[in-house]
């Protein structure tokens, strides 16, 4: 029975379906369609400011979907922007928090009746509107060129005010301008959004807030300073311990960055930190000062990290050692002998005169120089004696310890007993 006068029977449903097609683009059934997401306007929002009031959407309630029946030639020329919702909160204000909602179409072959909206009314919430000032701080992110730093970066103005909820303005802990400075290398304004934040760095829900005359964000002027490292040049003042020398001075770390405009860190080359800062008087070790060196910024010139205004500077010592210097005992030069005195040094050929200096300093010494003499004023008799000779050294060197000298004073033969110098 099926494969009976196929042919026919094929052709008998196309031919239904055809039929059918055209049934419907004549008849042009009514049915229905979907729209989403369609925002709610609210009219006649002066019924709650005028009152020193300010009002606040609850749960989205502003935004609905609505179905609309009309023909299918009808809704097949439709969008979601042919439809406008609004709530009259002068007119169709209900129970102090809700606000009756319209839909109308653009389209004059759709009628109000024919729209079915998947909620009545906007729910809102009344509270009374404050005013308050606060201060704009610009927070930097991101890094600008590496020759460069930012100098200065200052909002238009350093207060605003904001309106809203009382609720929501007492949250308000901050408020700042972010501002991005990845690539800076040269001075300019910027436009940059403005950020609420409360107490705890969370963003505070902006959406109510009316900020006084910054629709758009608030403008920051940046000044850019130049880069450079340069050396820092410690002096010190005062001696160490007698038994120590001074060997070398430096500070921890050795550079420092600074930032200034390109005409005034030019002429900067070193940082110098005065001798004031560091007396080594009387010290016996290597010892470290930590100094302030932002005092010593020339003009208009700052470091690049605050964090490096502390350094180190460093006084290293050399313990001082001796070398011993033959001086024959006819070079010592004899003041005061007395006339018609002698003196005898016995079998004493020469003497040694132990010098005291750093490494450095006795490797140079010119033995030349060591001059020894022995003032003979306090010995005017015959007699075995012991004297501490003075010994002339060059400038930096010391004694190990003082030179003592035995000798005998005898008359001279044919003295008349007579004083003199000899």
């Amino acid at each position: 029975m099926l494969t009976n006068n196929l042919g026919l029977k094929l052709l008998s449903i196309v031919a239904a379906a055809m039929l059918w097609l055209i049934v419907v683009n004549i008849d042009d059934p009514v049915t229905y369609q979907d729209f989403s997401s369609i925002r709610v306007t609210m009219l006649n929002e002066d019924a709650v400011t005028d009152k020193d009031q300010v009002y606040r959407v609850e749960d989205n309630s502003d935004l609905i979907n609505i179905r609309v029946w009309a023909k299918r030639s009808v809704l097949n020329k439709l969008s979601a922007e042919d439809f406008t919702a609004t709530a009259d909160m002068e007119k169709n204000i209900k129970f102090g928090n809700l606000v009756g909602i319209e839909v109308s179409c653009s389209n004059r072959n759709v009628r109000t009746a024919d729209i079915a909206k998947s909620r009545e009314n906007v729910v809102i919430s009344i509270e009374d509107a404050a005013s308050e000032l606060f201060n704009v701080v610009v927070r930097q992110s991101g890094q600008p060129d590496d020759a460069y730093v930012v100098g200065t970066a200052l909002p238009e103005q350093s207060l605003i005010e904001i309106r809203g909820p009382a609720s929501v303005v007492a949250r308000i802990n901050r408020v700042q301008a972010d501002l991005n400075v990845t690539g800076f290398n040269s001075d300019r304004s910027e436009i940059c959004a403005l950020t609420i934040l409360d107490s705890n760095g969370a963003q505070v829900d902006t959406t109510y807030l009316e900020y006084a005359g910054k629709t758009e964000g608030m403008k920051v002027m940046v000044t850019m300073l130049r880069k450079k490292d340069v050396r820092l040049k410690p002096a010190y003042t005062g001696t160490p311990s007698s038994d120590y020398s001074f060997k070398n001075i430096f500070a921890k770390p050795e550079t420092v960055k600074i930032a200034g405009t390109t005409a005034d860190i030019s002429k900067i080359m070193e940082i110098e930190i005065p001798e004031d800062e560091i007396n080594i008087n009387g010290i016996e070790e290597d010892t470290q000062f930590v100094v302030d060196i932002t005092k010593y910024l020339p003009d208009n010139i700052r470091l690049v990290n605050e964090a490096d205004a502390m350094v180190t500077v460093v006084v290293e010592l050399e313990r001082k050692q001796g070398k011993g210097v033959k001086i024959p005992v006819s070079e010592i030069e004899l003041k005061n002998l007395s006339r018609g005195m002698k003196i005898d040094f016995g079998n004493l050929k020469e003497i040694e005169v132990v010098v005291k200096g750093t490494s450095a300093e006795l490797e140079s010494l010119n033995e030349e120089e060591v001059k020894v003499a022995l003032d003979l004023s306090d010995y005017t008799k015959a007699g075995d004696y012991t004297g501490t000779a003075d010994v002339t050294l060059p400038e930096n060197y010391g004694l190990m310890e003082d030179v003592e000298i035995e000798f005998t004073l005898t008359r001279a033969a044919g003295s008349s007993g007579g004083a003199g110098n000899g």
